[in-house]
């Protein structure tokens, strides 16, 4: 039996695989949707489970795959996550101040860019993609030269001061610079849903913790840390 607390299956696939160049990603969780069907596994939707919930369940072993969510920073004004944006839950404006540029930054900001917004990406480390997953040199390569040649603007080195509505200030290596933005995204990384995990831990015998829950990473680190899991069942 699997449970999943949203309408759908594919977690942070969702949102990851809404830019058009992210067809692999959406071609992935389809693929898993369709087998888990053909396989007749149970799969129940809207259903988020609780410890208490689960400890009503008869079963033998228990595998928690609750992902991760959005890191928030502290700041004023239109403050947005990713996930929100690249799931049409908001609206960024014209122009916007994307915060972090790792892969989720800079994926997202190519995604607006080609929507023709305004883009800033504004790093507080000396070069995007510089912390991530493992990224293959090949991908990273790319992306750093896509995200200028498509005229998303780069502040390295920089971060957010303030962010008021319509003018985002940021502190880089030549003092402070004044950004006109309708909006701020932060893609400044993901923690853990582990909650669950460590309410039930010591009541349950059999229990595992995969994926994001465990460690956040990448789609292939989570899909190795399943199969490991379940070929030792």
């Amino acid at each position: 039996m699997l449970c999943e607390a949203r309408d759908s299956l594919g977690g942070n696939l969702i949102p990851g695989g809404t830019p058009d160049f992210k067809e692999d990603d959406r071609a992935l969780y389809r693929w898993y949707t369709h087998e888990l069907n053909e396989l007749g596994v149970e799969v129940r939707l809207n259903t988020k489970m609780t410890a208490e919930d689960i400890q009503k369940e008869s079963f033998d072993v228990l595998i928690l795959a609750t992902g991760s969510s959005p890191k928030r920073i502290p700041l004023e004004g239109n403050v947005l996550t990713a996930e929100d944006v690249l799931l049409g839950k908001v609206d960024p404006g014209k122009s916007t101040v994307v915060v972090g540029g790792g892969l989720v930054g800079c994926e997202t900001a190519l995604w607006l860019r080609e929507q023709g917004k305004d883009v800033t990406i504004v790093e507080a480390l000396d070069k995007l993609l510089a912390v991530n997953g493992p990224l293959c040199h090949a991908n990273s390569e790319m992306l750093e030269a896509l995200v200028p040649f498509k005229g998303v603007q780069v502040k390295c080195g920089a971060t957010v001061k303030s962010a008021q509505p319509g003018n985002v200030v940021i502190a880089g290596k030549e003092g402070e610079e004044s950004i006109p933005a309708d909006s701020v995204i932060l893609c400044v990384g993901y923690k853990s849903e582990n909650s669950l995990y460590e309410e039930l831990k010591d009541s349950v015998d059999s229990i595992y913790q995969i994926g994001d829950a465990n460690k956040v990473s990448n789609i292939m680190y989570a899909i190795w840390d399943a199969y490991e899991v379940a070929s030792t069942l």
